[in-house]
């Protein structure tokens, strides 16, 4: 099949589904219409019948309710809807539906306004905010009041009623803040009691007050801890790198402890006094291997060599081994015999 035939059967088929679409749409759209009816207007629609019908009942000009939802039976009120009478109990017009309003006496229209009213976030705060409905007569407004209870969340904030809440608030707040002083007094009690036997149990450590020099071979931890930035940690640093070594040929030496900041304290040291050296005729590839400057790759190198070439008379015998450069051999020769 060719391209321009499969494009027509397709173009064909979308044609059919819109077509068969906008049937369904407009069926679906009608079937809406039919129920578009609000229950507003039908509750009003039935009540604008009812009201015609219904009896007069006595005017409770001294009666009050604390519930502004429960219904009571209360006297028909005269310029209702249609000018005849109605029959209603008591409301709240911020939560009150259309029926409610319309048998209050209002007319529909007007209900339709409070709706509208509430629908865009007003409020109804007090029963007098009534007579700003549109259309509200004094008479209309006079009958309705009596039954008008506003709910207390829609009631305007009262300074009065809330001031004990405001006073225990600020009660509870207080005591808040007391407790937390006490609980910082005594949080700072039990660290300074905690630095307290820490400083009896670690005392600070006296320290250098002017320059002097330490010999790097023989100076102890309890020693270097006087140093200025020099405590535990780096004191025994030092010492375990000069029993790694066998002793310190020089100040510069300490560059190579990790971390230690040679510059700034190699003016305290110096160095005096020999180091022990390795036989390397002799010594175990342990004992070669243990060394910073040999290392175990160039301590087996330097035992095949014993084994192959014999008795090493000098490190230059080993210059032509890959691991054994020029400054390899000058670090090693200070540590080494034959």
């Amino acid at each position: 099949m060719r391209r321009s035939d499969r494009r027509a059967i397709v173009f064909i088929c979308a044609v059919v589904l819109a077509f068969w679409g906008g049937v369904l749409l407009e069926r679906w759209l009608s079937s809406r219409a039919d129920r578009g009816l609000t229950l507003d207007e039908t509750a009003m629609d039935s009540l604008e019948s009812i009201s015609a019908t219904n009896t007069a009942q006595p005017h409770p000009s001294e009666m009050r309710s604390e519930d502004s939802h429960t219904a009571q039976p209360l006297p028909s009120l005269t310029g209702g809807a249609g000018g005849g009478s109605s029959s209603f109990s008591l409301f709240d017009p911020n939560t009150a539906d259309s029926a409610t309003l319309v048998a209050a006496g209002l007319e529909p229209w007007q209900a339709r306004n409070i709706l509208k009213y509430r629908a865009r976030g007003g409020r109804y705060r007090r029963a007098e905010d009534l007579k700003r409905v549109y259309g509200m007569t004094p008479e209309q407004y006079e009958h309705m009041a009596p039954y008008v209870r506003i709910d207390k969340r829609f009631q305007p904030y009262d300074e009065n009623e809330f001031e004990g809440e405001r006073a225990r608030r600020e009660a509870a707040r207080q005591e808040r803040e007391r407790l937390y002083e006490e609980r910082l007094q005594e949080r700072q009690a039990r660290e300074q009691a905690r630095h307290d036997s820490l400083a009896k149990r670690y005392p600070r450590q006296e320290k250098f007050e002017e320059l002097v020099q330490l010999n790097l071979n023989t100076v102890d931890t309890t020693t270097l801890k006087k140093v200025p930035g020099i405590a535990s940690y780096r004191a025994r640093q030092i010492v375990r790198y000069r029993e790694r070594l066998g002793g310190f040929v020089s100040t510069a030496q300490l560059a190579e402890i990790e971390g230690f900041p040679a510059d700034e304290l190699e003016a305290w040291f110096k160095v005096e006094g020999g180091v022990r050296r390795i036989n390397v005729n002799k010594a175990s590839v342990q004992e070669m291997g243990r060394h910073p400057y040999i290392g175990f790759a160039r301590a087996r190198e330097i035992e095949s060599y014993r084994r192959n070439q014999g008795r090493i008379k000098s490190i230059d015998d080993l210059c032509l081994l890959e691991d054994f450069t020029q400054e390899a051999r000058d670090r090693m020769r200070e540590y080494v015999e034959y």
